[in-house]
Formats: C-alpha cells, sequence, structure tokens
C-alpha cells in the first residue's frame, strides 16, 4: 500500500478524534492551554503492513522547565527526544498483536478497519486519560507513579523528575523535602539514566530544585 495514502487516512482520522497534525506521522491536541495529547504512529514493513503508535502528553509549563534543566544541568548527551516526555504504547496497553502493532495483512489489507479500531482504541484511552490532564494533583500523581501503562522506564527520568517537581511546587502546602523524597525511589535507575554520565543525581536535582526556587519567589 502507498505510503501517501496511508498518511492522508491517518490526516483524517486523527482529525476526526480533534488531533492536527504538526509534523510527519505526529499529531497534537491542546487541550487546555495548559497541556496537550500527542498521538505519534510508526510505520514499518516493506510495503508497510504494521501501524503502531504511542500516546503522549505533557504540561506545557512543565515539560519546558524539565527541557531547560537537562540543557542546563543534565550534561552533553542529555535531552528530551520529541515533543513529549510521559507516553503509552497504545498497542501493548490494548494487546494489538505482533511488537505492539495492527497488521493490515491481519485484517485483509483493509486499512479502513485498521483505522477504525486504532482510532476507537485511541478515543477510549483519550478519555481514561481525561482527569490526568484537567487536574494539576491528578496529573502529578500519574508524574511520580509508576503506572504500568505509562511507566518511567519508558521517558526520559530526569526529565520526568523535573516535570513532576515543577507542577508539585505550584501545589500550596508541597514542600522541597516532600517533592525530593518522593522522587527518591527513581534516583538510581530512572533519573541517572537521563543524565550524562559525568552528572550526578544530586547535583541534576539540587539544580532543579535551586531553579525552583527561584522561579516562586
Amino acid at each position: 500500500m502507498f505510503l501517501e495514502e496511508i498518511t492522508s487516512a491517518l490526516d483524517e482520522k486523527m482529525a476526526q478524534i480533534g488531533f492536527i497534525k504538526v509534523s510527519k506521522f505526529l499529531y497534537c491536541r491542546s487541550n487546555d492551554g495548559e497541556t496537550e495529547s500527542f498521538v505519534e504512529w510508526n510505520l514499518f514493513g516493506r510495503p508497510v503492513n504494521n501501524l503502531a503508535c504511542d500516546f503522549g502528553l505533557r504540561n506545557i509549563a512543565a515539560f519546558s522547565f524539565a527541557e531547560k534543566c537537562l540543557k542546563h544541568y543534565g550534561g552533553r548527551n542529555s535531552r528530551v527526544e520529541g515533543r513529549f516526555n510521559e507516553r503509552c504504547q497504545l498497542g501493548q496497553y490494548y494487546s494489538w498483536g505482533e511488537r505492539s502493532s495492527l497488521r493490515l495483512s491481519d485484517h485483509g489489507g483493509n486499512l479502513e478497519l485498521v483505522l477504525e479500531k486504532a482510532q476507537a482504541d485511541i478515543h477510549r484511552f483519550d478519555r481514561e486519560l481525561g482527569g490526568f490532564l484537567i487536574s494539576k494533583d491528578k496529573l502529578c500523581d500519574l508524574l511520580i507513579s509508576d503506572y504500568k501503562w505509562m511507566p518511567w522506564d519508558w521517558c526520559n527520568g530526569a526529565a520526568r523528575a523535573a516535570e513532576y517537581a515543577y507542577l508539585a511546587s505550584s501545589i500550596g502546602g508541597t514542600s522541597p523535602g516532600v517533592i525530593r523524597a518522593a522522587l527518591r525511589p527513581y534516583e538510581n535507575v530512572n533519573i541517572r539514566s537521563g543524565l550524562d554520565r559525568s552528572v550526578e543525581v544530586r547535583e541534576y536535582l539540587d539544580n532543579v530544585f535551586r531553579d525552583l526556587g527561584a522561579i516562586s519567589t
């Protein structure tokens, strides 16, 4: 099947559920001016037979803060890949099949059937995630938890720590000590993996919280 035909059909199906194309295979929807949802597609096979996608989200201000922290304190090779950090592999979550993808060959080559299935699952997941996007408290809970559908292992841990710290600090009554303690279980593996080898986790987090203090004063 021609790639142009698939991408055109993707554009149409994503637009029907409110996602606008921002670059090749990447679609975005602004939720409330503060948060955005993303769907990023991966097409593979020769010719294309498998369609997989990730569902991502970000709080715009928290993500921007995390990017700045990585740039200034994460080391030379530390960065977030792409437009969002937290992601769910939808094909794994909904058991789509081989390599967490939908295969055209399993649907008689019918692209419409494949995309209708994908669209329905994206829309369903989007509704289930809605509460996390509306409430800062719930989004903080998502970021600091390790839910199997959006785990720390699927993101840059150093960026996620900064995103969580930024949001948690904006909620009244949450002290830096409480935020730092919540991040401790992720320091040795997830946060460290997002930093350049030359950077110590404690040093990075000290800088994150110093910048948060400067923002809040």
